[in-house]
């Protein structure tokens, strides 16, 4: 069994918080490797002053390590807790204050907020029992040296240890208990970007849908350095006949050939919808009616000239198009109407051609 798997093997209890045992398991190894690196440090005279405190520290924490298996989550919490306190106290007078032991604390701070399944309220005040614990602890303890000789260079060994060994305990916290909500808020924003993109969006075609279109029409009206915008209805001509002759599938064929084929002939900067049917709505910002009629112009010989292939047919299509220039002191409703007035007029006056 691996590192890995070793860590993150389920417990046996059912529906317990994984992630919280996972950082117990990492913590008590991370603990267990600083405790044998300050015995070492601090040298074997420290084994034969406190045999049994170093003996039953060391015991505990491999115990409780294995208890993690066995134990829920909250009483393994809890017994971790009082674990690192003992450890904390039970080492100050084997390493000496110089050590950093009383850092550890800093981790069961940690865990109370990240950790512990309570309300603020009893979280805020386990942190005021540990902030009192750790005023003590510098009553009692603060300045002590050790009783055993312990080298200036092996001091400072001592003290890189056990800062790293809380350094490294609060990134893994840290890491363990907000990946999940990172990831969680990074879905749900992705998910209501979709939800936008969807609600402003055609399904069948790609492109945007009414109400996005009207949207978009207020904006511009309200940009007063736009500068010229055309507003375009097209429709495509005999559309009716197409399914009737063709089916609904070839239908809906064409209608995502025409959305793209606009998308590939018509500028960046146009926005196009389809709003309705067989009927699409082009915006094209800073383009006056005389550019926006060339541009349209071509898109609609390109069509003419294009062959739509749905299985073994090959289908002809043409566009009619009614086009306007958008006034900003004009209702953006009666901008679409006179576009489509005049899309109306073309389709009464022989299709597939550009009214302006």
């Amino acid at each position: 069994m691996g590192l890995r798997s070793l860590i993150t093997k389920d417990v046996k209890a059912e529906n317990e918080n994984s992630r919280t045992i996972i950082a117990l398991r990492i913590l008590y190894i991370v603990v267990f490797i600083a405790f044998i690196l300050d015995i070492c440090f601090a040298g074997l005279e420290v084994i034969k002053m406190y045999p049994y405190r170093i003996f039953a520290l060391l015991v505990a924490n491999i115990l409780l390590f294995i208890f993690t298996y066995y134990s829920k989550t909250k009483p393994s919490l809890y017994l971790f807790m009082i674990f690192l306190f003992a450890f904390t106290l039970f080492m100050i007078p084997c390493v000496g204050w110089s050590a950093g032991m009383q850092n550890y604390f800093i981790i069961i701070l940690m865990l109370t907020f990240f950790a512990m399944h309570a309300k603020s309220a009893y979280k805020f005040m386990y942190a005021g029992v540990v902030l009192a614990i750790r005023i003590a602890v510098i009553w009692v303890y603060g300045g002590i040296k050790p009783l055993t000789d312990i080298t200036r260079t092996d001091d400072k060994l001592l003290q890189i240890t056990n800062i790293s060994a809380v350094f490294v305990s609060i990134i893994f916290i840290s890491y363990v208990f907000s990946k999940q909500e990172n990831e969680k808020e990074n879905k749900l924003m992705k998910y209501n970007d979709q939800l936008k993109k969807e609600a402003g969006t055609d399904q069948l075609t790609g492109l945007f849908n009414r109400r996005r279109t009207k949207e978009y029409l207020e904006v511009i009206r309200e940009d007063k350095e736009m500068g010229a915008v055309s507003v375009a209805m097209g429709d495509i001509d005999f559309f009716k006949k197409v399914n009737d002759t063709y089916g609904h599938d070839a239908g809906d064929e064409v209608l995502k050939f025409v959305a793209n084929k606009m998308k590939d002939d018509l500028q960046e900067t146009s926005f196009i919808s389809r709003w309705g049917g067989e009927e699409f709505l082009i915006i094209m910002p800073h383009c006056n009616g005389d550019e926006a009629f060339t541009v349209l112009e071509k898109l609609r010989r390109n069509i003419q000239k294009s062959v739509i292939k749905v299985g073994e047919s090959e289908i002809n299509i043409t566009m009619t198009f009614g086009l306007t220039e958008f006034g900003f002191h004009q209702d953006t409703d009666r901008v679409i109407k006179e576009a489509d007035e005049k899309l109306y007029y073309g389709k009464s006056n022989g299709r597939n051609q550009v009214v302006y």
